[in-house]
């Protein structure tokens, strides 16, 4: 999973690939004649971690609880502001078994290929956003996490793109688009809610096509106060959040 920032681009804003080319590839919509595959789950269901444990998940056995990524700063992280970056995000496709629809930080699992977790992190978001890995300086890694839910192991890694060009792939079936978003309207308070889930809360930001929340919500409240950017808001303020709205089903054709 990679937090990858690069300097704003003119006029930025929260913006999809079908509005900005440098955002990633054309956004494409989930079709009505794959609804079902979008539903597995009734309204009402949180799978529990029995149901998706799996080799990765079996694997880890960590000697401690995992830490907070607030306990490790990323080496060059220090020069980094918060005015004039952008973060890429990519809108899961809502078709995906795991998390569908929700906006995340690139990212996926460790292949027999890759050297590492930054290698991991840097290959997957070349691949769901087409940003070349040669464009990516890595800053470090945080902890890993237990990703509650799904069970996965997730390992966040802190990079830098000082400059990225017009870029025309993307995963089409996990992703749906990708986002270009300047971290200062993800820091301003009245874009940040707590998001409540059923029994889940976690920390909210406000894009234009829907909240940052969940695993992804926590990691960047973590990541930008670890990095010191991060601005008092409001916590009692809360949005309750559908099961329908969770699960991406407004991204579905009607």
């Amino acid at each position: 999973m990679l937090a990858l920032l690069t300097p704003s681009a003119p006029n930025s804003a929260t913006t999809s690939a079908s509005e900005n080319p440098t955002a990633g590839a054309s956004a494409t919509t989930a079709t009505a004649r794959n609804r079902q595959a979008a539903t597995e789950a009734p309204p009402g269901h949180h799978p529990s971690s029995a149901d998706t444990t799996n080799a990765r998940t079996a694997a880890y056995h960590p000697t401690e609880a995992p830490v907070s990524p607030g306990t490790v700063e990323p080496v060059g992280a220090e020069s980094l502001e918060p005015v004039g970056a952008d973060l890429f995000l990519v809108q899961r496709s809502p078709l995906l078994r795991h998390h569908p629809g929700q906006i995340a930080l690139p990212g996926g699992g460790l292949e027999s290929s890759d050297a590492g977790p930054e290698a991991a992190a840097v290959r997957e978001t070349e691949e769901e956003t087409g940003i070349s890995p040669e464009r990516v300086e890595v800053l470090g890694k945080l902890p890993a996490l237990l990703l509650p839910i799904s069970s996965f192991v997730v390992t966040p890694v802190l990079g830098w793109a000082p400059w990225i060009p017009p870029v025309t792939t993307v995963q089409q079936d996990e992703v749906l688009h990708t986002l270009r978003v300047p971290v200062d309207s993800l820091l301003e308070p009245q874009m940040r809610s707590t998001i409540v889930h059923g029994d889940h809360t976690s920390p909210g930001f406000r894009t234009d096509t829907g909240w940052v929340w969940g695993f992804t919500g926590i990691l960047l409240d973590h990541l930008f106060t670890q990095l010191g950017w991060a601005r008092p808001w409001d916590t009692s303020v809360s949005y309750t959040m559908s099961w329908d709205e969770a699960r991406g089903a407004q991204l579905l054709d009607p």
